[in-house]
């Protein structure tokens, strides 16, 4: 459900072939004009056709100025053109539609959604990582409509309409709410960001009615909206935040979560799980953490032979001598890894899987390489 469109690159081009797909698409359908442009009230169809030769013109200048202005100017006008379009494409999804068209003029964008709700998030082609200005369209009765949402500056992952055969019932088949999947990109990677706009039946514009951010999906990872049995559909993120006493780089093993959310009417995610995934690094973490606070029993838990933990406590892994740190090109999955602790010492573990859990099978002192 999600599309992202980039454009391509030779500004000159983009325009040429934009004013010729634009052209040539509304004259087969009979919609291009001699006649100068046509203007209305700002409203529900706040857009006039445009003569064709017009509307080339139009994209070409509005693409000079995301170059020139930025898309604070720019996005408006973008999102003028794409709904005109949209309303000569009225037999074609919304999505799909937007997607095409984009692409083929040139305009840098991100489009998710399916039916009668898209949404559509511009950003500068020159400045990808950077603002963004993100808008809902959807059908009314007869009206395509549309409105600018809160969310600069994050990129547009995925959208749907939760609880849609309830919501359908009641607006007449008509989606009354909307939930969508933005990535915020922080200084340890991106941060999934769940975010729910509901609409009264006849009302014209949306409402947030609720937002799940990095405190509530976990942190850094990825986010995704997942059917579930018997309960409709549900989110599932798997993510990460900082460990204490470990110095994790974006691209090092870390100790990853699977949160969980169905929905729940009248309009919002309920977290219904929140596991640890298993893995060597986990089980490492936790063996560290086990013996700073002196409990051999949890301790214990992550190693094939208890042994291994008066070796542990001979090396005086339960008092803190620096921050640790996994060697580099370490795979999170890996049977083998060397940890580095402070800025001397270093240690290769061995990992082995029992029973859904990874527990340490070896422990020995190593020579630290010169990274």
């Amino acid at each position: 459900m999600r599309s992202v469109r980039r454009g391509p690159s030779p500004r000159a081009a983009t325009r040429a072939l934009a004013a010729l797909l634009v052209v040539a698409g509304l004259a087969a359908l009979g919609g291009c004009s001699r006649q100068p442009p046509k203007f209305i009230p700002r409203g529900a169809d706040s857009t006039a056709a445009v003569a064709a030769d017009s509307l080339g013109v139009l994209v070409g200048n509005t693409l000079d100025q995301w170059e020139s202005q930025g898309g604070t100017a720019a996005a408006p006008a973008t999102i003028r053109i794409l709904l005109d379009d949209l309303r000569h494409h009225a037999d074609e999804g919304l999505a799909e539609r937007a997607r095409t068209f984009l692409d083929s003029c040139g305009f840098s964008a991100e489009v998710a959604g399916t039916g009668m709700v898209t949404a559509v998030n511009f950003f500068a082609r020159s400045d990808p990582t950077g603002s963004s200005w993100p808008y809902l369209i959807w059908r009314q009765k007869d009206a395509l409509r549309h409105q600018a949402l809160e969310g600069s500056g994050m990129r547009l992952l995925d959208l749907t309409t939760p609880g849609a055969g309830a919501d359908t019932a009641a607006g007449g088949g008509e989606p009354l709410t909307v939930a969508a999947i933005f990535g915020r990109q922080g200084s340890r990677g991106q941060q999934p960001v769940a975010v729910v706009w509901r609409r009264a039946p006849t009302a014209n514009a949306w409402s947030l009615a609720q937002t799940l951010g990095p405190d509530s999906l976990g942190g850094v990872g990825v986010a995704d909206f997942v059917p579930q049995p018997d309960q409709g559909l549900g989110l599932e993120a798997r993510t990460y935040r900082s460990t204490s006493g470990f110095d994790e780089c974006p691209t090092c093993p870390h100790v990853f979560r699977t949160l969980r959310f169905a929905w729940q009417p009248p309009g919002g995610f309920a977290k219904v799980s929140d596991q640890a995934v298993a893995s060597p690094y986990y089980s490492f973490v936790q063996f560290v953490a086990a013996l700073t606070v002196g409990d051999d029993d949890m301790a214990g838990r992550f190693l094939a032979d208890r042994s291994l933990l008066q070796s542990a406590k001979d090396f005086d892994w339960g008092h803190a001598k620096g921050s640790w740190r996994v060697a580099p090109g370490s795979a999170e999955s890996a049977e083998e890894m060397t940890f580095f602790r402070g800025s001397r010492e270093a240690y290769k573990v061995r990992f082995a899987l029992r029973s859904g859990e990874w527990v340490i099978t070896d422990i020995q002192p190593t020579q630290r390489r010169v990274e």
